[in-house]
C-alpha cells in the first residue's frame, strides 16, 4: 500500500491569495534560483503536506496557520481523497468530493485515517498507561525532515511530541512491525491479568481481615448487639445516595445548557448560510451593474463588489469556526450523557442497599448468622485462590509469548547497526561513536557539514528497516526540506547527492527542496524521471491572487460540506 501526494492547495481568504502545487509519483524537487532563492516558500510547502494530514508542523511565525486553509489531494493505491484543514477543523472527502468525516482533534483524524491506510501507531497513554491510537504525526515521523531541525537520530520536525513518555523506541518498533496490534493485544491481556491478580490479592487480604474480625467476635460473644454501628452504615448510604442525586441534577442542568448551546450554534450556522446565499445573490446583481438594495443601475460597482467579496471570505472563516464549535459541543453532550448513565447505575445500587431493614440487620448480628458468613468467606477465599492460580498460569504463558518478540527485535537491531556502520564509513563520520548504533533509543549527532548527512542517513536507515521488516505497512511519501544544505567539498557533496537519489526509491514518492539545484547534474547522476518545481514568486509572496481566483471555488465547495 502506498500514499501519493497529487496536489497541495494553500489558501489565505483574507489576502485573497492561494497557491497550487502539483506532485508526481517518483522524484519531485522544489527549487528556486541560487541568487535569490531564499524566503520563496519552499519550506512552507514542505511543512504543509503532513500538516494538512493532522501533524503539527513547525511553521515560521510569519506564516499564521489559523488564517490559512490547507487542501491536500492524495491517493492511496490509486483511490483518491481530499483532506481539508482549517485551524483544528479537518474534513476528508472521497474522489467525488463527498464528505467522509469531520474531526476537530488530531486523535480523531488518526482513528479515521487508519480505516483507509490500515496503519496507526499505538502508544501507552501518559495518564492511564493504557494503549491508544496516537495523533497522526507519529505515523509520519520517519518520513519528514524540517530544514531547521536536522538533529541526528532525534525526531524534531513536528511539534507536540512530548505527550508520550520515552516514545522513540515504541514508535520505531511499531513502524518496524514488532509492536503490531497482535503484540499490543498480548500487552492488553497481560495488563488485564495483572490487574485481575492484583484484585484477587486485595480481595483475599480483605477476606482474611474479615475472618479474623468474625473469629474475635465469636470468641468474646459480641455478636448480639452492635446494631447502632450498622445503622450508622445505613445512614452513610443515605448521605451517599443524596450526593448522587445532587450530581445527577447538576449533570441534567449541564445537558440542558449544552443542548441549548448546540441549538443556538446550529441556528447561527443556518443563518450564516442564508446570509451567504443573500451575499452571493447580491454579487451576481452587481456583476450586471444592478444595485442589490434598490434594483437601480450602478455605473461603478467595483467598490460594492469588493465589499461583498470581503464579506464572502469572512463567511468562510465564520462557518469554519461554527462547525468546530458544533463538533466540540456534540462531544461534550456525549460525555455528559455517559456520565449521567453511570450516575443512574450508582443510584440504583444505593437504592438496593437502603432496603436493608432493622430486622435483617439484627439477624446478621446473631451468632448463627456470623457463622454462616464465616463459612461463605472461607468458601469465597478458596474460589478466589483457584482463580488467581489459573490467572498466574495464563500470565506466565502471555509473558513467554511477549518474550518471543525479542528475537525479531534483535534481528532489527543487528540490521540497524550494519546499515549505520556502512553509511558512517561511506561519508567518513568518524566523530560518531559506533556504540551509539547498538540501541535505537541512543541518540547521536554530528557537527558542521556532517550534521545534515548524519540526520539523513539515520532517517533512510529507519525507512529501509521498516520496508524490510514491515513490508505490508503503507509507504508514506518521503519529504526532505533542504537535505543538501551541506558545506562540503565537491566530491563529498556529489557523493551525498548520489546517496539521496539512490535511496529515493525507499518510497514511491520522494519530495525534496533546496535552492540552486543543478537539475542537469541531477539527471546525469540518475536516470530516474523527475518533476522539477521552480518557484519564481517574490520573497514572502508564495500565495498569488491568480491561483485564488482559479481554485477558491474548490475551497468554498469543501468548506460548505458538513
Amino acid at each position: 500500500m502506498e500514499m501519493i501526494f497529487k496536489e497541495l492547495f494553500l489558501f489565505s481568504p483574507h489576502e485573497k491569495a492561494a497557491k497550487r502545487i502539483e506532485f508526481k509519483k517518483g522524484i519531485n524537487v522544489i527549487t528556486a534560483s541560487q541568487l535569490d532563492g531564499n524566503e520563496k516558500g519552499k519550506s512552507v510547502i514542505m511543512r504543509s503536506l503532513y500538516h494538512t494530514l493532522g501533524a503539527e508542523a513547525l511553521f515560521a511565525s510569519k506564516w499564521e496557520t489559523k488564517n490559512k486553509i490547507f487542501v491536500l489531494h492524495f491517493a492511496i493505491d490509486s483511490v483518491e481523497y481530499y483532506m481539508y484543514r482549517s485551524a483544528d477543523l479537518f474534513k476528508l472527502f472521497d474522489s467525488d468530493r463527498q464528505l467522509m468525516f469531520v474531526a476537530t482533534k488530531s486523535s480523531e483524524v488518526a482513528e479515521k485515517l487508519k480505516a483507509i491506510t490500515g496503519f496507526a501507531v499505538m502508544l501507552p497513554s501518559r495518564q492511564s498507561d493504557k494503549l491508544e491510537i496516537t495523533p497522526p504525526a507519529y505515523n509520519y515521523l520517519p518520513f519528514f525532515l524540517d530544514q531547521d531541525h536536522y538533529e541526528g537520530s532525534e525526531f524534531a520536525s513536528f511539534d507536540r511530541l512530548g505527550q508520550y513518555a520515552d516514545y522513540k523506541d515504541n514508535v520505531l518498533f511499531y513502524h518496524f512491525g514488532v509492536y503490531d496490534e497482535d503484540f499490543f493485544e498480548l500487552v492488553k491481556v497481560r495488563e488485564n491479568l495483572e490487574e485481575q491478580i492484583s484484585g484477587y490479592n486485595k480481595r483475599i487480604e480483605l477476606l482474611l481481615e474479615m475472618l479474623a474480625d468474625i473469629d474475635r467476635k465469636l470468641e468474646i460473644g459480641a455478636y448480639s448487639g452492635d446494631l447502632d454501628a450498622l445503622n450508622r452504615d445505613v445512614d452513610l448510604y443515605r448521605k451517599e445516595y443524596s450526593s448522587v442525586v445532587e450530581k445527577l441534577n447538576k449533570c441534567k442542568i449541564k445537558l440542558v445548557e449544552l443542548r441549548n448551546n448546540l441549538y443556538d450554534l446550529e441556528t447561527l450556522l443556518c443563518e450564516t448560510e442564508e446570509f451567504e446565499k443573500t451575499n452571493e445573490s447580491a454579487i451576481k446583481k452587481l456583476r450586471k451593474r444592478i444595485c442589490p438594495e434598490c434594483g437601480s443601475e450602478v455605473k461603478d460597482a467595483i467598490a460594492l463588489k469588493s465589499k461583498r467579496y470581503n464579506t464572502a471570505d469572512d463567511i468562510v472563516i465564520v462557518k469554519n469556526d461554527l462547525q468546530i464549535s458544533i463538533h466540540k459541543t456534540n462531544s461534550e453532550i456525549e460525555k455528559e450523557e455517559n456520565k449521567y448513565a453511570k450516575l443512574l447505575a450508582v443510584l440504583e445500587e444505593y437504592q438496593k442497599r437502603l432496603k436493608v431493614n432493622s430486622k435483617h440487620v439484627s439477624d446478621i448480628l446473631r451468632h448463627k448468622g456470623l457463622c454462616e458468613i464465616r463459612d461463605s468467606i472461607v468458601e469465597e477465599k478458596h474460589t478466589i485462590q483457584d482463580s488467581m492460580d489459573k490467572g498466574l498460569v495464563a500470565l506466565s504463558e502471555v509473558k513467554k509469548r511477549i518474550k518471543d518478540y525479542n528475537a525479531r527485535k534483535k534481528a532489527i537491531l543487528d540490521r540497524y547497526y550494519e546499515l549505520l556502520m556502512s553509511a558512517k564509513s561511506k561519508f567518513g563520520l568518524d566523530e560518531i561513536d559506533p556504540d551509539k548504533f547498538k540501541k535505537i533509543s541512543t541518540n547521536f549527532k554530528a557537527s558542521g557539514s556532517n550534521k545534515y548527512i548524519a540526520t539523513v542517513i539515520w532517517y533512510f536507515t529507519v525507512i529501509q528497516i521498516r520496508n524490510e521488516f514491515n513490508s505490508t505497512a503503507i509507504q508514506y511519501p518521503i519529504v526532505l526540506d533542504s537535505p543538501n544544505n551541506v558545506e562540503a567539498d565537491d566530491e563529498k557533496e556529489s557523493s551525498f547527492i548520489e546517496y539521496l537519489l539512490a535511496n529515493s526509491g525507499l518510497s514511491s514518492q520522494f519530495i525534496m527542496s533546496g535552492i540552486g539545484f543543478d537539475t542537469a547534474g541531477f539527471r546525469a547522476t540518475s536516470n530516474k524521471s523527475m518533476n522539477i518545481i521552480v518557484l519564481t514568486n517574490d520573497k514572502y509572496h508564495l500565495l498569488q491572487e491568480e491561483d485564488y481566483i482559479n481554485y477558491s471555488p474548490l475551497m468554498n465547495e469543501l468548506c460548505d460540506k458538513n
